[in-house]
């Protein structure tokens, strides 16, 4: 008997919620340090973790995750927690 496959994400909700709180508060050390370089990696290390995970999971909202680094973003907004 064939064994079932399931095209199940790797990551859920959640783990993207606490992969975007480690972003913001990354962003948030590095606008301490006044560090522009620093700045622009996590910048661009938000954009290649939302381009992963929109091939992850076809509900993962990109624009979401990548407006979530914001500092003091609503990463749970639906659970209606905050930051």
């Amino acid at each position: 008997m064939a064994k079932a496959t399931h095209n199940l994400p790797h990551f859920y909700k959640r783990h993207y919620e606490a992969i975007a709180l480690a972003m913001q508060e990354a962003l948030l050390y590095a606008e301490c340090k006044d560090n522009q370089a620093l700045v622009d990696g996590v910048q661009l290390a938000i954009k290649e973790l939302a381009s992963t995970f929109s091939g992850d999971n076809c509900h993962f909202q990109r624009n979401r995750f990548i407006s979530a680094y914001e500092p003091g973003a609503n990463v749970r907004a639906r659970n209606g927690g905050s930051r």
